[in-house]
């Protein structure tokens, strides 16, 4: 019994610790607009990567995640007839996977919040059918496309702000949404509302459940399409599920 006790105090001690910080850090991030958050994220490389690069984290770098997801948007381009038509990647971070996208469509815009970023895309990949743009999903009109990538981007966001997004994907016929979820639905909590920043819902057992309050986007309009294990970030911490679906606005539109 004492040498439980003595194992679960620095356990104990461990996640005090990781809820003062993170309630630290969404009290400066409600003071901070959007843009000033992510890019400094970027900035002090807070979801990893080499100092001075941009980097989005294991969710676009890792092939276990990113591998299985270019496939099946390659099967889905090719079933659903939309190989070769434009494609919209919004919050297309360090463009890992955007650029494994290209050769599936004959017209690619990547979308971020975080200037920089987009500068140094625009200067090192753009061309007459490539393009970079800088701009807040949230407040900001999207631009024009057939196809959305929505990819793990929903998550770092606050429900209001989701729901804002939510309304302008209607615009697209196809709409990719990938969000990172508990192993256990059944024992998650649904749409626990967060300030934007870099956490996730993850550390309180929830995540972003698009046909649940407070979205309630129409499940016959969702389709679970890919779902793969994320990476163990730490031993004894749920790693969870990376899942994405399939949104098509259309079928619920009124005729």
């Amino acid at each position: 019994m004492k040498s439980l006790f003595r194992k679960l105090i620095p356990l104990l001690l461990l996640e005090r610790y990781r809820r003062s910080k993170q309630l630290r850090e969404m009290r400066r991030n409600s003071y901070t607009t959007t843009e000033g958050v992510f890019t400094e994220i970027y900035r002090k490389n807070r979801w990893g990567g080499p100092r001075g690069e941009f980097y989005s984290g294991p969710g676009s770098a890792d092939e276990q995640i990113v591998s299985p997801y270019i496939s099946m948007v390659s099967e889905q381009a090719s079933s659903e007839g939309f190989l070769g038509l434009t494609f919209v990647d919004l919050g297309c971070g360090d463009f890992r996977v955007g650029r494994q996208l290209l050769s599936l469509c004959s017209d690619y815009t990547g979308v971020d919040i975080v200037k920089p970023l987009i500068r140094a895309h625009q200067q090192m990949y753009g061309n007459a059918t490539t393009r970079f743009i800088h701009l807040d999903i949230v407040v900001d009109d999207l631009p024009n496309g057939d196809v959305c990538f929505v990819r793990q981007v929903l998550q770092h966001l606050s429900n209001q702000q989701i729901a804002a997004v939510l309304q302008k994907l209607k615009k697209y016929r196809w709409v990719f949404i990938t969000e990172h979820y508990p192993t256990n639905n059944a024992a998650a909590m649904p749409n626990i509302d967060k300030v934007h920043g870099c956490d996730t819902r993850m550390s309180k057992k929830s995540g972003v459940y698009l046909a649940k309050p407070p979205f309630r986007l129409p499940s016959q309009a969702l389709r679970v399409l890919l779902e793969v294990p994320s990476p163990e970030v730490e031993k004894g911490i749920d790693a969870g599920i990376i899942r994405t679906f399939l949104y098509t606005p259309s079928v619920v539109l009124p005729k």
